[in-house]
């Protein structure tokens, strides 16, 4: 796709990431209102309004695009696609935490070609274009690259709708603690991304995502100059393993014995 296409989208990205923001902060009563789809996985009433607010926009605006949202599924162009998260970290909403996110990315024949998170508390907007750097904001982010790792946080979160994976991720997370001085879960793997390109956290560790969950952040984190590996594990879904350049290596380490970045 042209870049003056992607820039176009970019710009809508962020707009429309900013007005689903705006709708949440507005309508926090609707965090009461929760269905349950699987077990530890839950949906409320914002999250299909937002969903639907968003791919109102995009119909409107690209009705040619494709489109792959958490709640209602993929349709049209596969090649060319919208892929979003209303609410990244439903719980967090639903607990009025204030990490949870919307997180819109977009995807053409080359792969995601724009990322755009919004935190609405903390009313922070991250977003990338493909070679074209991170931003928060107006400014560039970029990992923390550091030599000594033992003064940096890793946000590492347990597998919370899938227990058979517990023990394998509690051996990881007591090998976490032998590089980082401190470890945190926050709810939201778009946001816990962003922390990581923004350089607040060295490393971001998850299994059983989707790839609503991380289309966003992922490149956002790479355009900031870390790493990302997206590992495909079948009806357990996508590991992903996000660090700064520099510990991308020792953190495969503690992971698994591959060192391939996907």
């Amino acid at each position: 796709m042209e870049n003056r296409e992607v820039e176009r989208r970019l710009a809508f990205a962020k707009a429309v990431a900013l007005k689903a923001g705006d709708f949440l902060l507005s309508h926090e009563e609707l965090s009461g209102k929760v269905e349950e789809k699987a077990s530890n996985d839950f949906v409320t009433v914002a999250d299909r309004k937002v969903e639907k607010l968003i791919y109102d926009e995009v119909r409107a605006n690209f009705p040619l695009d494709g489109w792959y949202g958490e709640e209602s599924g993929k349709s049209g162009d596969s090649l060319r696609r919208w892929v979003v998260d209303p609410i990244d970290g439903t719980v967090d909403y639903m607990c009025s935490f204030p990490n949870y996110t919307v997180s819109i990315a977009f995807e053409d024949e080359d792969g995601y070609a724009l990322g755009v998170v919004y935190v609405p508390r903390q009313k922070e907007l991250f977003w990338a274009i493909r070679n074209g750097g991170a931003f928060l904001g107006d400014k560039p982010i970029h990992t923390i690259e550091e030599n000594d790792y033992s003064r940096t946080l890793a946000l590492l979160v347990p597998p919370h709708r899938r227990h058979h994976l517990m023990a394998e991720y509690m051996e990881r997370m007591v090998k976490f603690y032998s590089v980082f001085t401190d470890a945190r879960s926050i709810g939201s793997a778009a946001c816990s991304l962003c922390y990581v390109a923004s350089g607040r956290c060295a490393s971001y560790y998850e299994m059983g995502l989707n790839p609503y969950d991380y289309a966003a952040g992922a490149l956002i984190v790479r355009e900031a100059g870390g790493k990302v590996r997206l590992k495909d594990c079948g009806e357990n879904g996508v590991e992903v393993v996000a660090t700064s350049s520099n510990i991308f290596d020792k953190v495969l380490e503690i992971v698994d014995e591959e060192s391939n970045s996907l």
